[in-house]
């Protein structure tokens, strides 16, 4: 069939930007959106140069809408009818970029050709996630800042840390021991046109999860350090501090946590499809992953990858690939393993299980509270996207100011604020839409794994507002449109057309 010459670029470019996608989608967040976006620069070349037989430029046999379009559509229309009526309609109309990249799952699926090649890339995405691994492997090795084990009474330290405490940084640069810190006091500031502030030397620490900050006057520490060395610092005992939250290449550790559950979930799907040597490869790289998730200490990712290997165990329980006896074998295993993981959590993190005063679970009761009264104020276009954060002190929010800003750490009832009822309704509709698409090809592994991820990541938001982490919203997208995306899922007998070059060809099995 005639077409364009411009269309047989489109196959090696649309091949090498999913390579680079599942490579970045790990680790970058620019990587990541940049893919999707060159992906969907193609997507439009090729509506500009259509095949010339194909008939008003849909692919013969095709569907012209996928199922997922309409109430993607809905809910995109609702949030910039929202962004109109805000209360800060410029942020919030710059805020519709994130939601017009819930559309990256189509854009893959338009450019993913085969189940095998939906497969390799999904073994591409996997493999790239074990560099944050063996990054998060040498954080521990080396250790995150200084542990300050015992301090000095006379120690300049003394009046904004305690023993116990981590020191991470002086003046934004890393620190691992003492000796890094005297070194970072020495130097010269970058800054010295700043005047008063270039006077300070700024170190940042925590305890336990509390952030610290302190600013010391530069030329009576450096005096001191240059007296008597690192012993100045009053530091009597130290070691490396090992005690953090793995976050891998990201900047946050719920969102590395939210990003590993979609991952281990797909590794579970592909290894139970699998009869050969690749499912205990895979098996061994859910293991690791796991195990990373384990070092994030989050409860709330922790409990989606629960809901995510019950509802997988479930369906193949249901189709009968597992016993009865092997499933409940398989949960209780899986409940202990987590289970243990969140006792670690509690224990590094200092938290009662019970202790609803607990700060990040009372901080949640009393946001979920402030953000259901806001919704059912503005239950129709809600009050914008961002608007929450510049009025806030206006609406009394957190507590009247009494608790630290941030979000509803609830992405049903941040959309509920955000974009009003409807835009919430449109994006469970958008849910329920991928979930029945993913369960008729559920007896392939790539979307058996992402049906455990999309459950994973709807129970997680109960308590993060994923939706809003592009970083975890873009690997969901990826996933999806892998498993949603192949022509060869057809049956064998039923033509199929190239969204490339426009030919039509028969359909075959994946082997």
């Amino acid at each position: 069939m005639a077409y364009h010459p411009i269309r047989r670029l489109l196959r090696p470019a649309s091949t090498g930007l999913l390579l680079l996608f599942a490579a970045a989608a790990p680790h970058s967040i620019a990587g990541a959106q940049g893919s999707a976006l060159g992906l969907a620069l193609l997507w439009l070349l090729e509506r500009l140069f259509p095949a010339s037989d194909a008939a008003n430029g849909h692919p013969p046999g095709a569907p012209r809408v996928a199922e997922w379009w309409l109430p993607l559509a809905t809910f995109f229309a609702l949030c910039a009818a929202s962004a109109l009526t805000s209360y800060e309609p410029t942020l919030s109309l710059d805020g519709l970029r994130s939601v017009a990249f819930m559309a990256t799952c189509g854009v893959v699926a338009r450019w993913v050709t085969s189940r095998a090649q939906a497969w390799q890339l999904a073994c591409a995405l996997l493999l790239s996630a074990q560099f944050g691994l063996l990054y998060t492997g040498y954080q521990f090795a080396r250790g995150v800042g200084v542990q300050l084990v015992e301090i000095a009474p006379d120690s300049p330290l003394r009046p904004y840390f305690e023993p116990g405490d981590v020191l991470l940084r002086v003046d934004g640069q890393p620190a691992r021991t003492p000796e890094d810190v005297a070194r970072l006091i020495l130097r010269e500031p970058a800054a010295p046109s700043q005047g008063a502030k270039s006077r300070l030397v700024k170190l940042t620490g925590r305890r336990v999860e509390l952030p610290l900050a302190a600013e010391l006057d530069r030329l009576s520490l450096r005096a001191r350090v240059e007296r008597l060395g690192a012993a100045g610092l009053g530091i009597q005992a130290s070691a490396p501090a090992r005690d953090f939250r793995a976050s891998g290449f990201f900047s946050h550790y719920v969102t590395y946590a939210e990003t590993l559950q979609i991952l281990i979930s797909l590794a579970v799907g592909l290894a139970w499809r699998r009869s050969d040597r690749w499912r205990w490869r895979l098996g061994a790289m859910a293991a690791l992953l796991t195990l990373g998730l384990w070092l994030t200490l989050s409860r709330g990712p922790t409990g989606g990858l629960i809901v995510s290997l019950g509802v997988m165990l479930y369906l193949l329980w249901r189709e009968g690939a597992l016993g009865a006896q092997r499933v409940v074998a398989g949960i209780a295993i899986a409940a202990i393993l987590l289970a243990s993981g969140l006792a670690y959590a509690y224990a590094v993190r200092r938290m009662d299980v019970v202790d609803t005063r607990e700060s990040s679970l009372f901080w949640r009761l009393v946001i979920w509270q402030e953000g259901v009264d806001l919704a059912s104020k503005h239950p129709w276009l809600g009050i914008g996207r961002q608007s929450d954060k510049l009025h806030a002190a206006e609406w009394g929010l957190y507590a009247a100011g009494e608790l630290p800003p941030g979000h509803f750490h609830n992405t049903y009832l941040q959309i509920a604020v955000w974009y009003g009822l409807p835009a919430l309704a449109a994006y469970i509709w958008l849910l329920l839409t991928y979930f029945s698409q993913l369960l008729r090809r559920a007896r392939d592994g790539v979307a058996l794994g992402a049906l455990g991820a999309l459950a994973g990541f709807a129970a997680s938001g109960i308590t993060h507002f994923n939706l809003g982490d592009g970083e975890v919203a873009m690997m969901l997208w990826l996933v999806l449109g892998l498993a949603l995306g192949p022509a060869d899922a057809v049956p064998a007998n039923v033509a199929r057309y190239s969204p490339v070059d426009g030919t039509v060809s028969s359909g075959s099995h994946f082997a």
